[in-house]
């Protein structure tokens, strides 16, 4: 085999390499496949510049520049595979080669025997090549790819070595080229054997945290198909089961959700459509859980298109929000109660002082002889004005600004002190009354108030109640909180009616004030207390939870 045979094949294998490195660098525009392309490239003007100095005996201007060819080469090679393996190429390789590059240049010109300063050279190129086979061999993934390259570069380092004690044999020296030229070949394939094996363990390892990410977040991820392949949800994450109660695999359709969602809010799905197209909105909406429960969901989606232009899928997030809905609305209720409040401290005073003058001069005209046949008039007048007195007096609970006599109390003395009177409340409605009180731990309480409030809940909870109804009073402690409850057997309160609880002067009963449960929340809140109610079909419960002091 003749030395330009050897060089040519070695040339078309390089030209090869090049195409296929700068093509991948173009889809991927990562950096070291740039690096591999230029060192390629090098590398066919390194084999050209052989041709030219070992056949036609070129000038030292050629040999310089085929020893600096060679050195920036190597240090290309490195340095992309280096960067491919996310690791940064030691600054000892750059600098020694840089110091090679220039005292074996030095000696070329000075005619120093080739075979001489070309041993410093190979061996530190040889080096490279080995040092970057080890790297190769260090990447955490498996395949052919791995081990094709490693060894590749670590065989070429090892050619490298022979290199100035064959050249000139005249029979090797071809042998040697296109031995050199295979092995460089295996070496660029294996790099984008390993390229792809790297890609494909990165891929399986972003699947497996992703599935994680899905599988375990409290919210919920889904993905709807449109268009093409199974139209409907092509994945729901597991967490739909917290949300309301069901399986991924019950939900199919829009249809099924339709089914959950609350009849009032199902208008909102034209209102998502329209949100996916802004990517920026969210539309929060009310489910009905399997056991019966709302819950208040919260949805992100955006909407993907094919490659002509069509919708093609959907992907959203959908989060519980039901603990932030009903803060919302005790912040909105407090909002409310502190307007009343202020009305009351401001307005109250001033609507009873002429209240107190027409009283009294009803009850004086109404003593006098002449007016007597009108006394069942003013017996009227008189029962009103009392009325509208216990109204402002109601009214005037509400007041932010009330001074509270705190002191420290038994909830079970003051349920204990109020039985009678609530008993004789139940007695008039036939209702029983249950009182079941536990060992509790004093707390620091407004006496007045909570007797207040107590009759407030009972008064309600009997006149939920058909007759033969039961009213149970229940105190007890866990949790760091004392808790005192009211619970009927009436027919439960729809949503509605539930939104709408302790917004003043709104009620359901025919003549009340709709003050009554809006005090209740503004006696709670003094006591830094919560007022928790459950309702449903069998009766309602209401639970004032006080902190332990």
């Amino acid at each position: 085999m003749s030395i330009d045979t050897a060089i040519t094949t070695a040339v078309i294998a390089n030209i090869l390499m090049v195409i296929t490195y700068a093509y991948l660098y173009i889809q991927y525009r990562h950096g070291y496949f740039a690096k591999w392309t230029i060192a390629w490239l090098l590398h066919g003007l390194r084999m050209a510049f052989s041709e030219t100095i070992y056949i036609h005996q070129s000038s030292k201007l050629v040999v310089v520049g085929y020893i600096v060819i060679s050195f920036i080469y190597s240090l290309l090679v490195i340095s992309g595979t280096t960067e491919f393996v996310g690791k940064k190429l030691s600054k000892i390789w750059t600098g020694t080669g840089m110091f090679l590059t220039v005292i074996i240049c030095f000696a070329a010109i000075i005619d120093i025997p080739q075979y001489i300063y070309m041993i410093p050279g190979v061996l530190f190129i040889g080096s490279v090549y080995i040092a970057t086979g080890i790297v190769i061999r260090g990447i955490n993934i498996k395949g052919i790819g791995k081990t094709l390259t490693s060894w590749g570069f670590i065989l070429v380092g090892l050619h490298l070595f022979d290199m100035p004690f064959l050249l000139h044999i005249n029979w090797i020296a071809p042998w040697g080229y296109l031995l050199d030229g295979v092995l460089r070949f295996f070496v660029a394939i294996g790099i984008i054997f390993v390229y792809y094996e790297k890609t494909r363990n990165e891929l399986d390892k972003q699947r497996i945290y992703y599935k994680l990410l899905t599988e375990n977040a409290t919210d919920v991820i889904y993905r709807y198909r449109i268009i093409g392949g199974h139209q409907g949800f092509e994945y729901i994450s597991p967490a739909i089961k917290q949300l309301i109660g069901y399986e991924s695999d019950d939900i199919k359709s829009i249809k099924d959700i339709l089914n959950i969602v609350h009849h009032e809010d199902r208008r909102k799905i034209n209102e998502i459509i329209r949100v996916m197209s802004n990517n920026d909105g969210f539309v929060s909406f009310r489910l009905r859980h399997k056991n019966g429960e709302l819950v208040w969901a919260e949805q992100k989606a955006s909407l993907f298109f094919d490659p002509d232009g069509r919708p093609a899928t959907v992907d959203g997030i959908v989060r519980d929000v039901t603990k932030r809905v009903l803060l919302e609305q005790d912040v909105a209720r407090l909002d409310r109660l502190n307007i009343a409040g202020q009305m009351a401290a401001s307005l109250a005073h001033e609507v009873r002082n002429p209240l107190t003058t027409v009283q009294g001069y009803l009850q004086l005209m109404g003593s006098r002889p002449e007016f007597q046949s009108f006394k069942d008039q003013f017996f009227m007048l008189l029962n009103e004005l009392d009325r509208t007195n216990g109204i402002i007096t109601e009214y005037l609970s509400l007041s932010k600004d009330k001074l509270l006599d705190i002191k420290r109390r038994s909830l079970n003395d003051i349920v204990l002190a109020l039985h009678a009177l609530i008993q004789a409340d139940a007695v008039v409605s036939k209702v029983e009354v249950r009182l079941k009180l536990a060992k509790i731990p004093e707390l620091f309480l407004d006496d007045k108030e909570i007797k207040q409030l107590l009759l407030n809940l009972t008064r309600n909870a009997i006149e939920a109640m058909p007759a033969g109804g039961l009213l149970e009073i229940e105190t007890g402690a866990g949790g760091g909180e004392v808790f005192l409850s009211v619970r009927d057997q009436g027919p439960g309160m729809s949503q509605e009616i539930l939104q709408n609880l302790g917004k003043p002067f709104i009620t359901t009963k025919e003549g009340g004030t709709g003050l009554g449960l809006a005090i209740c929340y503004r006696i709670a809140g003094r006591h830094n207390a919560k007022l928790n109610i459950e309702t449903g079909q069998t009766g309602t419960m209401i639970s004032i939870r006080f902190r332990k002091h």
